[in-house]
């Protein structure tokens, strides 16, 4: 039986206006969640690759003038290694821990 090809994403990693990447990933979206106030905020998002690695994808933005907005990509071998690494509050928000 052939496997259904894991969806296509594009993330964007480092500073908004400077030194930042476009990476397209295949993998399923396992949540996301977000903390912010009026001026700023974090988005987390959370994906499984083919072979089972967590990718946390977070977007730091801001409406304050001058500071612009940045986004890193972190990769864990599993969810319980990215809980121990300091994820545990965002994935429980996410309901997968």
């Amino acid at each position: 039986m052939r496997r259904k090809p894991l969806p296509r994403h594009e993330i964007w990693i480092g500073e908004e206006h400077k030194e930042h990447e476009i990476l397209e990933i295949r993998a399923e979206k396992l949540g996301e969640c977000e903390e912010r106030d009026d001026q700023r905020g974090l988005i987390y998002r959370a994906y499984r690759t083919g072979s089972g690695t967590i990718l946390i994808h977070v977007y730091d933005w801001s409406n304050i003038p001058g500071e612009g907005d940045c986004a890193s990509l972190f990769e864990y071998a599993d969810l319980d290694e990215a809980a121990q690494r300091g994820f545990r509050p965002v994935l429980q928000k996410m309901n997968l821990i």
